[in-house]
């Protein structure tokens, strides 16, 4: 395909990042023969019906960016961070381009170009100079009006970036941190208080950067439940019975919070079928979320750090419940390839890397099962079935425990609107493929919808409570955990209510004295200032 330029001496190839000639991905990207194939699995597609909203679209972009006939434009941002990272397009494709890592590479691009210009406040400005820099042909045009150093974020997305990438998931005790706050905020009644009052919808219509779009990342945080500050899982958890395998297991950083119940079923369900489990304290976010929005430097670190934690233990297998997290768990060995002292580590860890249900579906599995009376639907998550290429095994599982129905769900493999925090940074697009997720979910007359991945949990759950529909969702482990417990083979641990209700007070206190000092210390200083 011809592209026509009237200033090509404007654009240079990038010297820097993974978008260049000559390079691993370059490779990658040059595999799509643009048959189109993929275009009907695209859920942006779908919805926009914009060829540069498509994988076929947005590979043709990245592939210019390479070549240098296209500049990182605020546009091109756009496009890329409108991808949902759902991968559905790599299952349709003939040709095998692993679409995964192209989009990850194009975002690992546009941080780098990121971090070279300073930010704006409010809007990227677009369409700053008179004359135009580049435009493609009939079939592919790009973007005829670019600026010549666009910016390309703002000021307050470049430091929630930072907050949330650099501070919160690289460390547990922040992370730890940040939920307890929110666990404080809905069981003080802070939250009930907020809604009643009006004060919700009155800080989501103020005129600052985040107008608008405050209320959806507060509804989605289910009710909390569990202690403000988990205590770390048990670092090695004894098989029942004869041990048949060792196996480490990853208890992520999101899930460990909001999900701490699934992976305690998790640990009991391994446990009850032989498995040794280990849990180290000292292992880090796997660095999923960093990867998927481009910060892939961040991920880098912690991949290596988990590796260097788990590599003593000397597991059989890697377990890891959430679709996400295994996706990019699975692709250490690519993250790290030109690390000549992680490389092999990297490959060799991917390669124990297994999600729970593909596990327990590759073992003899413990049938002392009681019955577990439900209807059961299950949608597949995008990172699981499109990722990872498991789709079966869940069902599977599903359908050995005495009770289940299984119900059809249409379109189960359709991404739900969550794919990490797409569901805060892409709101509208969201909430359109929720409302198309729930339609079917509605028409399975299910009780329950099982999924394996927190994200689609939230989203699906949050959809659920908006249209006021009585559904459980559940992660597949719940309900085995809950058919073994039925069947006697185990019991929940009772927990000493009073010690835990002491210590959630103390921390209540502990952070009611921090706020106070904090507010003194800040009238402190503007007093100081002001004399």
């Amino acid at each position: 395909m011809s592209l026509k330029s009237t200033n090509l001496e404007a654009i240079t190839q990038p010297g820097e990042g993974p978008l260049r000639r000559q390079s691993h991905t370059y490779d990658l990207m040059r595999q799509c023969i643009h048959c189109g194939f993929c275009l009907p699995t695209c859920p942006t597609y779908a919805v926009l019906g914009v060829e540069m909203d498509s994988p076929r679209g947005r590979i043709y972009q990245m592939q210019a960016v390479a070549e240098g006939r296209m500049e990182v434009s605020p546009e091109f941002v756009d496009h890329m961070y409108c991808c949902l990272g759902c991968r559905a397009c790599e299952t349709a494709c003939p040709s095998g381009v692993q679409f995964g890592k192209l989009i990850e590479a194009a975002r690992e691009q546009i941080q780098l170009e990121v971090a070279h210009r300073p930010p704006v406040n409010g809007q990227p400005k677009r369409g700053e100079t008179e004359e135009p820099l580049a435009m493609g042909d009939e079939d592919y045009p790009l973007h005829t009006e670019l600026p010549r150093t666009p910016a390309l974020e703002t000021l307050t997305e470049r430091l929630l970036r930072r907050f949330f990438f650099d501070i919160v998931l690289p460390s547990r005790l922040v992370t730890s941190l940040v939920f307890a706050g929110l666990k404080v905020y809905q069981r003080s009644g802070l939250q009930s208080l907020a809604h009643r009052t009006g004060l919700i919808d009155l800080a989501n219509a103020l005129p600052t950067p985040l107008q608008g779009k405050l209320k959806t990342p507060e509804e989605l945080m289910p009710p909390a439940s569990g202690d403000l500050l988990p205590r770390p899982l048990p670092e090695i958890t004894p098989a029942s019975g004869r041990r048949r395998y060792r196996v480490g297991f990853i208890s992520g950083c999101i899930m460990d919070q909001v999900f701490r119940d699934i992976n305690e079923a998790s640990i009991r369900v391994l446990a009850a079928n032989g498995c040794e489990v280990i849990t180290p304290p000292q292992q880090h976010c796997c660095g999923a979320l960093h990867v998927h929005a481009g910060e892939a430097d961040q991920g880098r670190r912690l991949a290596r750090h988990n590796i260097d934690v788990f590599d003593p233990y000397n597991c059989d297998v890697i377990i890891i419940n959430s679709a996400g997290c295994g996706s990019n768990l699975k692709e250490y060995g690519h993250l790290l390839r030109d690390d000549p002292a992680y490389a092999e580590r990297g490959q060799a860890f991917s390669a124990k890397v297994k999600d729970i249900s593909e596990f327990l579906a590759s073992i003899e599995l413990n049938q002392d099962m009681g019955e577990v009376s439900r209807t059961v639907a299950y949608h597949d998550a995008c990172h699981l079935v499109h990722g990872q290429k498991i789709k079966q095994q869940p069902r599977q599982l599903l359908q050995t425990i005495p009770g289940i129905t299984m119900v059809n769900l249409k379109e189960a493999d359709w991404c739900c609107g969550s794919a990490g925090i797409y569901n805060i940074t892409n709101q509208e697009m969201a909430s359109t493929l929720l409302e198309r997720k729930m339609n079917n979910i509605g028409a399975t007359g299910a009780s329950v919808i099982a999924t394996g991945n927190p994200g689609c949990m939230m989203q699906i759950a949050l959809g659920a409570r908006e249209r006021g529909m009585e559904i459980d969702v559940v992660h597949p482990i719940q309900l085995l955990d809950e058919a073994y417990r039925a069947g006697g083979l185990y019991e929940i641990p009772v927990r000493d209510v009073t010690t835990k209700q002491r210590q959630q007070r103390s921390l209540l206190i502990g952070i009611g004295i921090g706020v106070l000092a904090g507010m003194l210390l800040v009238r402190q200083r503007r007093r100081r200032s002001i004399s």
